[in-house]
This record gives structure tokens, C-alpha cells and sequence, in this order.
């Protein structure tokens, strides 16, 4: 074995052969998520967006679908933290998607309602939800790094501090941009050979293609799964309308991409309409050649023919594409930041 070579995950982790006790006085039951739960923790969700990013709030279908996909064991990767009056106080998904790729991760996602904070309920939670990381890292025999990430919208204060004395280092650094679809958009056109369309449905498939080829050399990324595809574009928020897609005339292939969602119930919180991006991407052989100003271009003029007032998106502070630079050229602002937490075994 050389310098540069690993070895499997489960010789290089202690793996945690019983899980953390979960006690604290303010909780009167630990259990798994169910199905009853659910609305418990759209509760606790809401009130954790208010404090931490009034701007948006996880869906209830967006919640399910998490917790639905094959690859989550409810009993063992999930808990819900209830009161006495049986209300949801805290709650912790340990999700550990199937794309290894280049990397195995183990990704946290909960929280604690802001009501219950600074009670010692949070460090409770992230002991457990390490254990379980380490866990999930522990069964893989693939020589790969092991990733236990968490992320941290920066206005919820004490996230960063506890994760950090969890053992969690701050890795990476995201921005949260928005775009004003009043102001006027520049008529952009790809390279020679590049056709810009509405995503239709029977592209779907060769998008999720285009995207684990784009996505390949960014940080922490791996490829979708048909699941993770399936289900992230049956969401009741995905607009095919709002995305967009680049087709190279000679192959017939999609080489680049633009994805929109809308979720109305977020408008109050931020105080307009938009649309949301969750993913940008060009194929590495078709890039620097103008395909992700056209696709931006095209997006943000069906947005705002469909009379939305914003366009959002997140993206990498030091994405290795320069998609900062070509961000803000197309118009978007920084509004918000956010940090990515991590164990790297």
C-alpha cells in the first residue's frame, strides 16, 4: 500500500458498538421517526427556520420523501426528542446517500427548537447522530475517505460552536445569492453547436447524467441515484418550466443544466416571490464556452415572465468552476451564509 492508498473504512474507524444514552430532563421520550411524527416535526422545522433562516422552511413532503428513501433506516439513522406535553423539541436524521464514488458520507440534518436551546438538548442530539455516523462509516469496505458532515445556516449562533466541540472542523463556506428578476437580463447565447430548451420530461434521465458529470470535481459531492433523482423531480416544488436545459446539436445529449423549484409557502418569510436553483451545471468537455450564461439567461427570463420577483440559489465560495464570478455577473447579490461542518476519517 502505498503513501496516497487507504484502507477500508471499517479498519480505519472505531466503530461504536452501543449508541450514546439519550437522556436529558426536558425530554420526556426519545423514539425513531414515525409516520405520526411527522407533523411534530413541521412544527419544530418552522420554528427553527423563524429564528435561524426565516427565508425558507422544510417542506412536509420534502421531510417524508427524506425519510422514505430505501437507503434510510428509520429505527436506527432518526429520532425525535418529545416534551411531556408531547411536542417535538429537538430531532436528528442521520442521512448516508448511496453515491461513493470518490467518497463515503454520512450527512446530518436536525436541530432543536429555539425555545429548549441552551439547555444541553443539541449536545445530547449530535453525540448520537456522531455514533450513528460513525456507524454507517464503519459497515463500508471501501477505500475511500469517510465524511460525517453537518451544515450550519451562520445566523443560528450556537450550531457552529457546538459542532465544533463535537470534534466537527469548518470546511467549506457557502453563499446564499439572490437575484432581482425586475432588473433587465442580458440576451446571452451559448458556443456554436449548443441548442438552449425548456427541460422537458424526457430528458429528465440524461440530466441526472449531465449532473454527476458536472458535479464530479466539486466538494463533498457524489453521484445521484435513480432514487434520489426520481423522487427530487416528483416534488411537489420542482418546476420543469423555470429549468433549463443545453443540448449539443451533434450528439443530442444534454451537457448543461439549469433546475428551478417554487415553494409558495416560503414568500412570507422572505418577503417576495422567487424560485429557487437547486442545481447548475456544465459537463466538464463543454465548459468555457458560454453554456451556463445562456442556461442563467434563459432561467431568469422564464422566471420573470412567470412573474416571480427573485431568483435564488446557494453556491460554493471557492466552486472550482469560478461560479461566484459568473453569479454575480449575471446579477445575483449575496443575502445569506452558510458552513459545512466535518469528521474527516
Amino acid at each position: 500500500m502505498t503513501e496516497h492508498e487507504l484502507s477500508p473504512l471499517f479498519e480505519r474507524i472505531a466503530c461504536p458498538e452501543t449508541m450514546p444514552t439519550l437522556a436529558h430532563p426536558d425530554v420526556e421520550t426519545w423514539r425513531p421517526v414515525g409516520d405520526h411524527d411527522l407533523d411534530l416535526i413541521v412544527v419544530l422545522e418552522a420554528a427553527m427556520a423563524a429564528a435561524d433562516h426565516p427565508e425558507y422552511a422544510l417542506p412536509r413532503a420534502e421531510l417524508a420523501d427524506d425519510l422514505g428513501m430505501s437507503f434510510v433506516d428509520r429505527e436506527r439513522d432518526s429520532i425525535v426528542a418529545l416534551d411531556a406535553d408531547g411536542r417535538a423539541v429537538a430531532w436528528g436524521l442521520v442521512h448516508h446517500p448511496p453515491g461513493h464514488d470518490t467518497l463515503v458520507r454520512s450527512i446530518l440534518v436536525g436541530g432543536v427548537h429555539p425555545e429548549w436551546r441552551r439547555r444541553g438538548i443539541g449536545r445530547v442530539l449530535l453525540a448520537w447522530q456522531r455514533a450513528r455516523g460513525e456507524q454507517q462509516l464503519a459497515a463500508s469496505d471501501l477505500p475511500l475517505p469517510g465524511w460525517i458532515m453537518g451544515f450550519t445556516d451562520d445566523r443560528a449562533r450556537g450550531a457552529g460552536p457546538l459542532l465544533e466541540s463535537e470534534g466537527f472542523t469548518a470546511a467549506r463556506y457557502f453563499a446564499g445569492l439572490r437575484r432581482d428578476l425586475g432588473e433587465p437580463v442580458d440576451d446571452v447565447r451559448a458556443g456554436a453547436g449548443i441548442r438552449v430548451e425548456a427541460l422537458q420530461a424526457t430528458r429528465a434521465d440524461e440530466v441526472r447524467t449531465a449532473r454527476n458529470d458536472a458535479f464530479r470535481d466539486h466538494w463533498g459531492s457524489q453521484p445521484r441515484s435513480e432514487e434520489e433523482w426520481r423522487v427530487f423531480l416528483s416534488s411537489a416544488v420542482f418546476r420543469m418550466d423555470l429549468s433549463v436545459v443545453a443540448i449539443d446539436e451533434a450528439s443530442d445529449r444534454v451537457v448543461g443544466f439549469v433546475l428551478g423549484e417554487v415553494n409558495e409557502d416560503d414568500w412570507d418569510g422572505q418577503g417576495f416571490s422567487s424560485v429557487h436553483v437547486p442545481l447548475v451545471g456544465v459537463v466538464r468537455g463543454h465548459r468555457g464556452r458560454g453554456v451556463a450564461k445562456a442556461l442563467l439567461a434563459a432561467h431568469l427570463i422564464a422566471a420573470g415572465d412567470a412573474g416571480l420577483e427573485y431568483s435564488t440559489l446557494e453556491v460554493d465560495a471557492a466552486n472550482p468552476t469560478g461560479a461566484f464570478a459568473l453569479y454575480e455577473a449575471m446579477g445575483f447579490r449575496a443575502a445569506t451564509t452558510e458552513t459545512s461542518y466535518t469528521i474527516v476519517v
